[in-house]
């Protein structure tokens, strides 16, 4: 039964623990049961068993940009990425409410810190929460998950922990986009 409210799924775990894998994961399983997806995807590049910056994967398009490149600290900062701007501008292009009406799973990975106060992706969520009968998945970290459902005044379907033994059958169930 479709609504017209959305369904947000929330996949959460610590920094840098599993939630892009887990996503990834998923998004393979809804291509093989034909459910169109769309919005971004933050692969992390790993160099010397450290991440070392992020790709962005465009999931309506497939296309791959450069998104962050891992920079010296600065401030207090314990890990310090820097944004490049054909990263940013990618995800805007993907995340924008026309490219997505038609999708039946919308991913945001990652809704963090910036999208809590406002920045990085967070002016472009209001317009894909309008969408009529999505089913939304968003990665954020556990510290952040009440922060991110009180700035859009959502109460997610599941909160999936992405570390857990089953998070993909937690999750898939939750989604319910197919038939397990």
């Amino acid at each position: 039964m479709q609504t017209d409210n959305p369904c947000i799924i929330i996949v959460t775990s610590p920094q840098h623990t599993g939630k892009s894998s887990l996503i990834a994961q998923y998004i393979n399983l809804c291509r093989q049961h034909n459910v169109s997806v769309a919005g971004i995807l933050a692969e992390g590049l790993w160099k010397n068993d450290q991440r070392s910056g992020f790709d962005l994967v465009d999931l309506t398009s497939g296309i791959r940009v450069p998104l962050a490149v891992r920079c010296a600290p600065h401030g207090r900062a314990r890990i310090s990425f820097e944004f490049f701007s054909e990263g940013i501008d990618a995800a805007h292009a993907a995340l924008d409410a026309k490219r997505c009406a038609t999708a039946d799973l919308i991913v945001v990975d990652e809704v963090g810190k910036l999208e809590v106060m406002g920045q990085g992706w967070a002016p472009l969520l209001p317009a894909l929460l309008e969408l009529p009968g999505k089913t939304h998945v968003w990665a954020v970290r556990e510290s952040l998950v009440d922060a991110v459902a009180k700035r859009w005044s959502f109460t997610p379907r599941a909160v999936v922990e992405a570390r857990s033994p089953d998070a993909l059958d937690k999750l898939t169930a939750a989604c319910a986009l197919f038939d397990a």
